[in-house]
């Protein structure tokens, strides 16, 4: 069985998430998915606990997930799974609006929402196919980068899996005063088009 490990990377400074240990849905969601694909799964939350390179260095494929504040460590991360020879995917806020700068220490970045390019790269990871027709993906051919459309966003959240929060490494999510802490999603995106 393959196996793919997504890492949220932990911030050198505070930022939103330091406050309150709320891993972000978008690595659950897409890791429920390649579960569901039948791949091996496992979330690393640099924030909750010390990334296991130990494990890491035992995939097949590692997806980065980043915000802003996270960047810098991300791309180190991502500087040392590719030295270990392991395919890097980076997508988040931060690398969307800078895919050049992500494409640096990735091989891969997925622009905007996630579910629908990875799927698709996976496919074209396993089938040996073109990356071309794959919306939001930016990725490296004849060795210039190549940055493929953006697709529409995706409408039906209720096509999406619940999030699996059993992907996590080392054990339960985070508790604030004895109470544990469910991230649900219930909207997409700023109401301000951010």
């Amino acid at each position: 069985m393959r196996k793919m490990i997504f890492i949220e990377p932990k911030s050198p400074n505070l930022h939103i998430f330091s406050k309150f240990q709320i891993p972000r849905l978008g690595s659950f969601i897409l890791g429920t998915m390649m579960k569901n694909r039948g791949w091996d799964v496992e979330i690393q939350v640099e924030e909750l606990h010390a990334l296991s390179f130990e494990d890491i260095r035992k995939a097949d494929l590692v997806g980065i997930s980043t915000i802003t504040p996270t960047a810098p460590r991300a791309y180190a991360i991502a500087d040392r799974v590719r030295s270990m020879g392991i395919p890097v995917i980076m997508g988040g806020p931060h690398v969307s609006f800078l895919p050049d700068e992500a494409m640096e220490h990735s091989d891969y970045v997925v622009r905007g929402e996630g579910e629908r390019p990875l799927m698709s790269l996976v496919d074209s990871l396993e089938s040996g196919s073109s990356f071309a027709g794959i919306p939001n993906l930016s990725f490296r051919e004849n060795g210039c980068v190549v940055h493929n459309p953006m697709d529409g966003s995706f409408q039906d959240l209720d096509r999406i899996p619940h999030a699996d929060f059993s992907l996590l490494h080392q054990g339960a999510l985070p508790s604030v005063a004895g109470r544990r802490i469910i991230p649900v999603q219930t909207s997409r995106g700023c109401p301000y088009n951010c």
